[in-house]
């Protein structure tokens, strides 16, 4: 089965134990803008510059690729958007969680159907990460929690090893993160970049708290400073 991915894979950084970016489907910020994008697949690209594949038009992905560059830069960990960048922007790989993007807003279910589902697993088991970010927490309080998922998921990353972790911030009343830990993963459920409800750039930096010592380890698990 083909990887359905946004950046290359990169042998020895990201093609197994690496940083996964996971979000819900594809082409959402492409498509609001009725762009038109010529994708050259022969040309190597990290999720930190996919200009290198995607052309300038990827420059213009504000509401969600940028927006997660800058969360990064928040957590002290800025990535490189020169070149295909240093050991840690190759370490890093863009997936999403279903084969094609819904023609509706019914997300949970349709989210839970057996392909999208299999998509999933099959990006687990081939690229087995050491990290996941969700972006948009429901797919991990609702959709990594189904049991369907579940049963395929932990053969994989191995059994919880601590229970759902809620990041709350006092007077902050937006979309929250979660943390859930593995036995060989740490699984992050982030407000959808360009989609939660309400969040401020203050709830991200408090979330820094959290995310920082994850990534350092991940970092220091992978032989980078």
């Amino acid at each position: 089965k083909s990887l359905n991915l946004a950046n290359s894979i990169f042998a020895g950084f990201n093609d197994k134990n690496g940083l996964m970016i996971c979000g819900y489907e594809w082409g959402e910020e492409s498509q609001s803008k009725g762009q038109e994008v010529i994708i050259d697949m022969t040309k190597e690209c990290t999720f930190s510059n996919k200009s290198l594949r995607y052309g300038d038009v990827a420059k213009t992905w504000i509401k969600y690729d940028k927006r997660i560059r800058t969360w990064f830069s928040m957590w002290g960990h800025p990535l490189n958007e020169e070149g295909l960048g240093d050991a840690f922007d190759k370490m890093i790989v863009q997936t999403n969680w279903a084969v094609e993007s819904k023609k509706s807003r019914s997300a949970i279910p349709f989210y839970k159907q057996d392909e999208n589902v299999d998509n999933f697993i099959a990006h687990i088991e081939e690229l087995r990460p050491k990290v996941i970010l969700f972006m948009g927490s429901e797919l991990l309080t609702k959709v990594l929690k189904f049991y369907k998922v579940r049963d395929k998921f932990t053969p994989i990353m191995g059994n919880e090893i601590e229970k759902l972790q809620t990041l709350r911030m006092p007077d902050y009343h937006g979309s929250l993160a979660y943390i859930n830990k593995f036995e060989n993963c740490t699984v992050v459920g982030l407000p959808h970049p360009s989609r939660g409800r309400g969040i401020t750039n203050e709830y991200i930096e408090f979330c820094g708290s959290e995310l920082n010592p994850i990534i350092s380890q991940f970092k220091k698990d992978r032989g980078i400073a």
